[in-house]
């Protein structure tokens, strides 16, 4: 029975960095494409666009500037003084008949200068003179804002009385008589003149064209119902669109772009190209659905994706199809490696295989199968041993703890002394050792000492050294003495760590009396209940271990009342921060210092906290051992 293909067979991952290869030589490809492209189109757009809009600008110009010319000849007959006024209005009636570009002539007077205001206007082929009263355009704005600006002015669209279905836009000059302006000369021409130029315009599938006036007014646009009655910005506000506020501004101020639009507006996603008209200030907008700018883009990009597609597919079967042809002896490989790995070493690998590169990893398989047959039972033997030493480390730990000195208030009932120590080994087993036992009922010794090296091998070195101590104290009673004695038991050793740095003193209970002396150890130090500490940096020997029959001193030193005795290992003063600082006996002093503890159990934990505050939890190298007593009077115990 043929067994189902892993998912996650060789085919699969080159098919997946194939795809994914691909995918992404494809995406970008398609996307500098997509650049390159929509650039080229968008600049090919708006080439078209603005050659579209400046062809019917020149043709709405070119209706303007007639008007704006027509203007100049009214102008020349009515200040002429060979025509009489008769004259004048038949030349005008010939005016209005011959251009069709014109729809009338207007000629009003202002309210203190006396004239014959009258329109001239062209109907059923004939031009007819009508006469007009003040009150018929006094206040109209075609005469107003004309003749308080005294220059010439191009209007909104509006409808004259005359004829008021048709929509008209008119050019105003003023009439000057001696330097004052005494009335307003109005040309007007038809709106849908320049709508039938406006409205043909198409771009695209959906492009239309639309024109705004000076003031934003949209002027024509495909949807009636935006003509004369709304602004480029109330479009603009009642879609809440900033961008489209600013382009109308740009409109109104003679400004020509082609921007993309995609407010929620009647224009909708779209791109704009608006230019100016020079004669009258008005806008020319023509608007193209971004969907019909891109349309040829898209097109050209699924083709170009369906041919990735179809590539992709046929480079997959063909490599699908070879690499099967290169991964079943690799699968039955690995069949007889996973029985390998689930602890059969006798699984018969493949003689042979029709691959060199098979073939060798098959032999190099056979050797790694024989080195880890040799290498689980070489395991069986370690581990066995190294279950039998942990055992034996944890039996001379336990040891080691039950030979230092249970921590009570007053050791062994005495009231005269408090003690309290601390011993953290940096390993499972440390060399550092501290103990406290009365000599007899007047005398307490102590020692703390520091075996050099760790493990085992210092471990029983200590468990040496507490032992004979416990022994030679019976019949020694100076601390030199039972030194000497311990040096020479331990130079007659051959261990490996027989290299001890020891403090030991005698306290006489009735008189504060200390006796003591230091082979190569850390300094004794006094805390005294008022005046600070006192460092005892005196040393009696070199370490015990090295030279034997070697003579050791003692010193002398008078306790009071309340004094405690600081002992410590070098572990606490070669304590390293993470910047590599010892902390050293000034800052171990500094500690000391400050303090406030009233009895030794305080005072060791506290000088410990500190300790590893300034270690910072960097890693231990060394035990730290710190052992505390404080003397105490008969007399002070008993009044307490």
């Amino acid at each position: 029975m043929t067994k189902k293909p892993e998912p996650r067979s060789l085919a699969y991952q080159i098919i997946m960095f194939i795809f994914i290869s691909l995918v992404l030589i494809f995406s970008i490809f398609i996307g500098i494409t997509r650049f390159l492209f929509s650039n080229i189109m968008m600049n090919n757009a708006q080439d078209t666009v603005s050659h579209i809009a400046n062809e019917a600008i020149y043709q709405i110009e070119g209706r303007l500037t007639k008007i704006v010319d027509i203007s100049r000849t009214v102008s020349i007959l009515y200040h002429s003084e060979q025509y009489n006024s008769k004259k004048v209005n038949s030349l005008l009636h010939d005016l209005v008949y011959e251009f069709d570009t014109l729809e009338a002539i207007t000629i009003a007077y202002a309210p203190n200068y006396s004239g014959n205001s009258r329109t001239i206007y062209h109907f059923q082929n004939k031009a007819i003179t009508r006469d007009l009263k003040l009150n018929d355009y006094q206040f109209l704005d075609w005469f107003q804002i004309p003749f308080e600006l005294k220059s010439k002015y191009w209007t909104e669209p509006w409808f004259d009385a005359a004829n008021p279905k048709e929509p008209i836009i008119s050019y105003c000059v003023p009439i000057f008589s001696e330097g004052n302006c005494v009335g307003i000369m109005r040309l007007d021409t038809k709106l849908s003149a320049l709508q039938r130029i406006v409205s043909p315009l198409k771009m695209k599938h959906s492009g239309y064209a639309f024109l705004v006036s000076s003031i934003g007014t949209i002027i024509t646009h495909p949807a009636d119902s935006l003509a004369f009655n709304e602004t480029i910005f109330s479009i603009a506000e009642g879609a809440k669109d900033i961008t489209l506020r600013q382009i109308g501004k740009k409109m109104i101020n003679g400004e020509s772009d082609f921007v993309h639009l995609q407010g929620n507006t009647v224009f909708g996603n779209s791109w704009l190209y608006y230019s100016p008209l020079l004669s009258n200030n008005w806008s020319l907008g023509i608007v193209i659905a971004h969907k019909d700018v891109v349309r040829d883009l898209n097109l050209m990009l699924i083709i170009q994706t369906l041919l990735s597609v179809v590539i992709f597919i046929t480079i997959s079967l063909i490599v699908y199809y070879r690499t099967l042809s290169v991964s079943s002896p690799i699968r039955l490989f690995t069949e007889i490696a996973n029985k390998i790995g689930k602890g059969d070493f006798d699984a018969q690998l493949p003689a042979t295989a029709n691959s060199y590169e098979i073939e060798h990893l098959i032999l190099a398989f056979a050797t790694m199968q024989k080195s880890l047959k040799e290498y689980i039972e070489n395991l069986k033997i370690t581990t066995t041993e190294k279950n039998r030493i942990e055992t034996e480390v944890q039996i001379a730990s336990e040891i080691q703890r039950k030979l230092i000195p249970k921590n009570t208030e007053h050791p062994y009932g005495l009231k005269e002394i408090r003690g309290y120590g601390i011993l953290e080994p940096a390993g499972d087993i440390g060399g550092d050792l501290y103990d406290f036992f009365p000599v007899d009922n007047n005398h307490f010794l102590f020692i703390i000492a520091d075996v050099a090296g760790k493990g085992i091998v210092a471990s029983m070195t200590m468990t040496m050294v507490s032992t004979y101590l416990r022994t030679v104290s019976t019949y020694q009673n100076s601390p030199g003495e039972i030194m000497q004695n311990l040096n020479n038991f331990l130079c007659k050793q051959s261990t490996a760590s027989n290299f001890v740095t020891a403090l030991l003193g005698i306290i006489n209970l009735h008189t504060g009396e200390l006796r003591f002396t230091n082979a190569g150890h850390p300094p004794l130090i006094i805390r005294k209940s008022k005046n600070g500490c006192r460092v005892i940096p005196e040393t009696h020997s070199n370490p015990l271990g090295v030279f034997a029959d070697m003579a050791i001193s003692i010193s002398t030193i008078q306790l009071e009342a309340g004094d405690e005795i600081i002992l410590i290992t070098d572990g606490i003063t070669e304590i390293m921060n993470p910047e590599e600082e010892f902390l050293s006996l000034k800052g171990l002093t500094d500690i000391i210092n400050q303090l406030t503890t009233d009895n030794p159990e305080q005072t060791a934990f506290q000088i410990l906290q500190e300790v590893h505050r300034f270690a910072q939890n960097a890693l231990q190298k060394d035990d730290i051992t710190i052992l505390v007593m404080d003397y105490k009077k008969n007399e002070e115990w008993e009044m307490v």
